[in-house]
């Protein structure tokens, strides 16, 4: 797993790789699966984002921590500058989720003009949309690293 991480990650610390696999382990995993069983349920379009935006804050030492997107789907980036530096980048970033949001509570469809076209995620290509200053979707972004977790957690 540290080989994987540290091929994805070449200029990551120690450090900061144990904090990328312990992410993916506790959350990124397990809601890849979840985006994948309520897929197959063909109840209602499923749609994933992964948020790729590192904060800059401490130099950039929190990299993209979990719920770093709160700020950014509430337009509060100014609010919580000590988590997300504030400033016009974040504040561009803000805009286009929380529209995303906003539109995904009043049609269930989170794509919007400030988005390029968000894909309903399925279990078969995997689309993500990929949230950063450029978002883009993507198909399985993190593909061997959600195999591999996959199959440390005996998620079948």
């Amino acid at each position: 797993m540290i080989a994987l991480y540290r091929k994805h990650n070449p200029t990551a610390s120690p450090t900061d790789i144990f904090f990328l696999i312990e992410s993916d382990y506790r959350y990124g995993a397990p809601t890849m699966k979840i985006a994948e069983r309520r897929s197959a349920l063909h109840a209602g379009p499923v749609y994933l984002y992964y948020f790729a935006w590192a904060s800059p804050v401490q130099d950039g030492m929190l990299m993209s921590p979990h719920n770093i997107e709160w700020p950014f789907a509430f337009d509060n980036v100014e609010l919580c500058a000590n988590l997300t530096g504030g400033g016009p980048d974040a504040q561009a970033l803000a805009d286009t989720v929380s529209d995303a949001w906003v539109a995904f509570a009043r049609t269930g469809n989170p794509n919007t003009p400030r988005l390029p076209h968000w894909p309903v995620f399925t279990g078969t290509d995997r689309e993500t949309m990929v949230l950063n200053n450029r978002s883009k979707a993507e198909k399985d972004p993190l593909r061997e690293q959600r195999i591999a977790m996959f199959k440390a957690l005996n998620l079948t």
